[in-house]
């Protein structure tokens, strides 16, 4: 692992705990029972490069209905993850498990 992967772990880790935290101090700003939208910061996967955003919305399995929004994060210019914001339903977590199995 080099310089650059390194410091790009380290980003994306840093942004993980950012997002856990802002995703803790929402649920907390509502009713127990709230539903919330689930959000999943899904790095570009080196197997599937520009198609990521289709690979995951359909190794998901997705419903349209279901997603509120797909946001890029970019360093210098360049997608390196997409923030994934929908509502939860049971049956996304086998497709979860898939990207993780297939993306890895």
């Amino acid at each position: 692992m080099g310089l650059f992967d390194e410091i790009k772990d380290a980003a994306e880790q840093f942004n993980a705990r950012q997002l856990a935290e802002s995703q803790a101090m929402l649920a907390a700003s509502f009713p127990p029972g709230t539903p919330l939208p689930r959000t999943d910061l899904v790095s570009v996967s080196p197997r599937f490069r520009q198609a990521t955003v289709a690979a995951y919305l359909t190794t998901v399995g997705l419903l349209p209905e279901d997603v509120y929004a797909v946001i890029p994060r970019h360093s210098n210019d360049v997608a390196v993850s997409y923030e994934f914001v929908y509502r939860d339903r049971p049956e996304y977590e086998a497709g979860r498990r898939n990207w993780a199995a297939a993306a890895g």
